[in-house]
């Protein structure tokens, strides 16, 4: 049986991979970690119910499973433009654009954004 899955398309080959990370923070946004550098490279302030939206429904997943937030997500960009958000701990899969480009936006940037040289 195919419980929680959408038949879907099978997806277009990965062009981009990010590991990210996804921190609270005391004021109330929530901190983009790249994985290898351990750099911040963003940060989702204010409403973005979307991103969110998304990273709370992943998140709750690990706890219910009893995985914590340590390991990182993958952000993947396919070759035919499409992002997939991929929780390699439970095998979630949310496929971004399903929701329309605009909510997709936040996650490209995440994707493409530079990683500042380490000094």
């Amino acid at each position: 049986s195919l419980q929680g899955h959408d038949i879907r398309e099978p997806d277009a080959p990965t062009q981009q991979m990010r590991q990210l990370r996804f921190e609270d923070r005391a004021d109330g946004s929530i901190a983009v970690i790249e994985f290898t550098s351990g750099q911040q490279i963003d940060s989702v302030v204010g409403e973005s119910g979307f991103v969110r939206g998304v990273l709370r429904g992943l998140a709750q997943e690990r706890k219910r499973e009893g995985f914590d937030g340590a390991r990182p997500f993958e952000l993947i960009g396919h070759t035919d433009g499409r992002l997939t958000l991929v929780d390699p701990v439970t095998k979630r899969k949310v496929d971004l654009d399903s929701f329309g480009p605009t909510n997709a936006t936040n996650f490209l940037r995440m994707l493409t954004i530079p990683v500042k040289e380490q000094k």
